[in-house]
């Protein structure tokens, strides 16, 4: 081999095997990078041997088949015993899903809460707003609005819920469901003999009712118009019943007349019958039987009825109503009086007369009690008591009396709760203020624009109720501790890392029906028990890891020995190659010497 030759030779075998000897470094820090990979799958492998999670066990058999999640505790059902188990942060703050985050916020909740319950008009938006957020179903929504909003449920009430159930109506659906609801009256009205200290009257001539005495002193119970009624009832019936509904539907007024001839009495007589007509059992009947449809269990509609019942019995109050006392029976002081003698005949002959001045009719009959001379205006617009005092005058007695339209009273009353439960807002509805002169056309009574919330059944621990029942205890909570959004919640392991972590808390209902905040381990039925599907999961994964990183190494293995023998064969071709290349050398200049 030429000289030249075996030096390309030579650089060509040193160039490989610089080559070979790199890519066997390569391969080796290959190799421990595949140690380093075993060790980790090995570490991965050993801490998945103390894997736990965090299980849901209601019956406390030792299950571990239901894992915690918030689906679990945020859904009701029997396993959470339909009270819902919140999620809170360090603040206390309950920790919300988006959809649910998001009917708060549209319901008007702030994040920070309210700090205290508001009324049933946000908790039936909040649940108006779940439905449309995707949390619960069309019937759902009409079953949970159709039950009271439990405000003390979570807040001292463990959970055992009342069913009340209720629908909306207009005014005349409300007095068809009294007709059918609240019992009749069995009415016995005033004796007025026994009440007031009577006279014997004066003046030719015998009223129909006089007893012989000169004394007539009774009550009528009559409905209808001025220019058509009909006399009901009178203090001769003992045997008077009176509907609710009717008393709503209609224009039922309580009329009692007295003959006092002593001017000392006059004004002690009427003040004496207005405070007995105050004290008849009609007023606290209509009370109850209303509160019984109406009171919803709604700590709100409850305080409109408060507040009305209070409002309506000072309508009652002599002390504080428009009291009529008018002397003579003139034409010009008649259209003052309301007319509450005339509306308390029962005799055509007298309502036939009226206003052709006092003196005897055709029928023999006296008109000088009455007042007559215009006598004849309506108590159909008055809104409480209506008095009138008839002047002695030579020809004839005097004859006093007072008024009532209980059904303009029944009517305020549902005036005063509809004004109280709007939160005094606006003015639909409203009573005038005028002590001296309430009138109906000074106000504007309940009419068919307002919807009540009526009592429809009564039930314990319905299904519906419980679902209810779970979705205020949540709304109460969100309402006093605010609320924060957090949609990773939704994903298990996220969910019980952080109870594990302590960034996040349980707080559950405790026995005294309150809402306490602890940690996962504080719950008896909550447990961590070794999660054997984790290990399991693990233990295949170390196993492919595994296998894959010995493929590996042996196939580097191989490489590196294939390299192995290419060096030893090109070291050996090397100093061949080097020697011969020096022997070459060697003669060159032996040959040149010679």
């Amino acid at each position: 081999m030429g000289l030249s030759a075996s030096q390309a030779r030579l650089l060509t075998i040193t160039a490989r095997k610089s080559d070979c000897e790199f890519q066997s470094m390569r391969y080796s820090h290959e190799k421990i990078a595949l140690s380093r990979d075993l060790t980790d799958v090995s570490n991965e492998y050993q801490n998945a041997l103390n894997a736990t999670k965090l299980v849901y066990d209601y019956y406390g058999v030792g299950s571990s088949a239901d894992p915690l999640t918030y689906g679990l505790m945020m859904t009701p059902s029997e396993m959470n015993g339909y009270m819902p188990i919140l999620t809170t942060d360090n603040a206390g703050r309950v920790v919300l899903s988006s959809k649910l985050a998001a009917a708060a916020a549209a319901a008007g909740i702030p994040n920070e809460g309210f700090g205290a319950l508001p009324s049933s008009l946000v908790r039936n938006k909040f649940v108006e707003e779940m439905y449309n957020a995707g949390v619960i179903t069309s019937n759902s929504r009409d079953s949970i609005l159709s039950i009271q909003y439990s405000q003390d449920i979570g807040v001292g009430n463990a959970g055992t819920l009342v069913t009340t159930s209720t629908k909306e109506v207009d005014l005349n659906g409300l007095i068809d469901y009294i007709s059918k609801s609240v019992d009749d009256l069995s009415f016995s009205g005033i004796d007025l003999d026994s009440l007031l200290e009577h006279y014997t009257g004066k003046g030719y001539g015998q009223h129909p009712n006089d007893d012989g005495t000169g004394k007539y002193n009774d009550f009528v119970i009559r409905n209808g118009s001025i220019s058509n009624y009909n006399v009901e009832y009178d203090n001769k019936d003992s045997n008077i019943t009176l509907s609710l509904s009717d008393i709503l539907s209609g224009d039922y007024q309580f009329l009692a007349r007295i003959n006092n001839e002593t001017k000392a009495k006059e004004r002690e007589d009427l003040t004496t019958l207005m405070t007995a007509i105050s004290k008849c059992d009609i007023w606290e009947w209509m009370f109850t039987g209303l509160e019984s449809v109406l009171d919803t269990g709604d700590p709100n509609v409850q305080n409109a009825l408060i507040a009305a019942r209070m409002k309506t019995e000072e309508l009652l109050n002599p002390s504080n109503n428009n009291y009529f006392s008018y002397n003579g029976y003139t034409k010009e002081n008649a259209s003052k009086y309301h007319g509450v003698i005339y509306c308390m005949s029962d005799d055509s002959t007298y309502a036939e007369t009226l206003g052709t001045g006092a003196g005897r009719n055709g029928a023999g009959a006296w008109l000088h009690w009455f007042g007559a001379g215009e006598g004849h205006y309506s108590t159909s617009d008055i809104i409480g008591y209506c008095g009138y005092h008839n002047a002695k005058t030579a020809r004839g007695r005097r004859s006093d009396g007072v008024s009532i339209d209980i059904s303009n009273i029944a009517r305020a009353y549902l005036t005063y709760f509809a004004q109280e439960y709007e939160g005094m807002r606006s003015n639909n509805y409203y009573v005038d203020s005028d002590n001296d002169n309430r009138t109906v056309g000074k106000s504007q009574l309940i009419d068919e624009n307002f919807t009540f919330n009526i009592l429809s059944d009564v039930g314990i621990n319905q299904n519906q109720s419980l679902e209810s029942g779970f979705y205020d205890a949540l709304f109460n909570q969100i309402c006093l501790r605010g609320w924060t959004e957090n949609d990773n919640v939704k994903d298990k392991e996220y969910l019980q890392e952080m109870y594990k972590s302590g960034k996040f808390f349980m707080t559950t209902c405790a026995d005294d029906g309150f809402y306490y905040q602890g940690g996962y381990a504080t719950n008896t039925m909550v447990k961590e028990v070794t999660d054997e599907e984790a290990i399991a999961k693990a233990e295949a994964k170390y196993n492919t890891e595994k296998q894959k990183i010995n493929h590996k190494e042996e196939i580097i293995d191989m490489k590196m020995k294939n390299l192995d023998t290419e060096i030893s064969s090109l070291t050996t071709e090397y100093e061949t190659i080097k020697s011969v290349l020096k022997n070459n050398i060697d003669k060159s200049f032996t040959r040149y010497e010679a």
